[in-house]
């Protein structure tokens, strides 16, 4: 909790001075990876009203690091940590790994989740370096390497696998079987790897259920496969009127499953593309829900990660230009609350 503490107090001073302007509702929140262009948090600090990222690693909620940029004006006060606590080490998470662990594998957390669904070569060089017994140092470092890397872990003598998807999913802080409704196990992955961490996005947006004990009106731009709804729904804020933007096919297949299995009783639409969403239509669903309390989204990462070698361009991006979308939304919304 030290650890928690320590990171939360460096932001107070930034967030206790939002100005009027910034402090305005509705409340909101974006996320994007951390590591982003030159320039790019300058930008997209720019466009929300001047307030700066708070930067969070998931290592500090999970067992997993993931470094992440948090743009909001959500209060700081009465956050709290999303029960279940999950397991913060690979022990803790993988118990049965322990023994075929080898003791020069010394990993606490695993890194980023990666969800490339092809490490069958990984896996099979690892197991070529482990069959003559113990390896050389060098073996060694080729072979941390490539655990490291690509989170492989230890599933039997001398052998490592790739995590499986309900593994992934728990690591990422949802239920086991969350994505199974995507329709192959490659568009399951990627929808994993796409999405918030919902421990995080929880502890964030805790702070908001003292202020709506009736339930909570939302506006969920790239919803994925629902970060910000089970947050919410983990965080104890009932879920009163949702509205879900998202593209994916799969992932609202998904995320009307999670809704109708876990007991919402609110209201919930799924529109297909946040560029539709212009002022008229901003207006109706405002109308139809009496507002929007919070506006919530991470819009596509792709042109920004880097681990993207060949298109990492930037906001300008054929895909993470879509966050401009998020910036023109949020100003319909709050230009049409009273």
């Amino acid at each position: 909790m030290c650890v928690l503490l320590s990171f939360t107090s460096d932001i107070c001073c930034r967030f206790l001075s939002l100005t009027s302007t910034q402090a305005r509702k509705p409340y909101f929140y974006f996320e994007n990876v951390r590591t982003m262009p030159n320039g790019s948090w300058d930008i997209i600090s720019n466009s929300l009203y001047g307030i700066q990222p708070e930067f969070v690693c998931a290592s500090h909620f999970s067992v997993s690091r993931r470094a992440r940029g948090y743009i909001h004006n959500l209060p700081l006060e009465n956050r709290q940590l999303i029960l279940p606590i999950p397991p913060k080490t690979i022990r803790e998470f993988l118990p049965a790994t322990v023994q075929y662990t080898p003791a020069w594998d010394t990993r606490q957390q695993l890194n980023c989740i990666n969800t490339c669904g092809n490490t069958a070569s990984f896996c099979r060089n690892v197991q070529r370096l482990m069959a003559a017994g113990e390896p050389s140092e060098e073996a060694k470092k080729t072979i941390m390497s490539l655990v490291r890397r690509w989170n492989l872990v230890w599933t039997g003598p001398g052998t490592c696998s790739p995590l499986e998807a309900h593994e992934i999913e728990q690591a990422l802080g949802y239920e086991r079987g969350h994505t199974r409704g995507a329709i192959t196990i490659n568009e399951r992955f990627k929808s994993l790897g796409n999405t918030f961490q919902v421990d995080v996005v929880g502890f964030h947006l805790s702070a908001l259920r003292p202020l709506f004990p009736d339930g909570i009106r939302m506006l969920s731009l790239f919803s994925g496969i629902g970060g910000a709804e089970v947050a919410l729904h983990r965080a104890g804020i009932k879920l009163k009127f949702v509205v879900s933007v998202e593209s994916n096919v799969d992932n609202r297949r998904i995320l009307e499953r999670w809704w109708s299995t876990s007991g919402q009783t609110g209201q919930h639409r799924i529109l297909d593309d946040v560029q539709d969403l212009t002022m008229a239509v901003v207006a109706r669903l405002m109308e139809e829900s009496g507002g929007f309390d919070l506006v919530i989204g991470g819009s596509p990462c792709n042109n920004l990660t880097g681990n993207n070698r060949s298109s990492r361009t930037g906001l300008g991006g054929e895909h993470s230009v879509l966050f401009f979308e998020f910036s023109r939304i949020l100003n319909l919304v709050r230009s049409l609350t009273r």
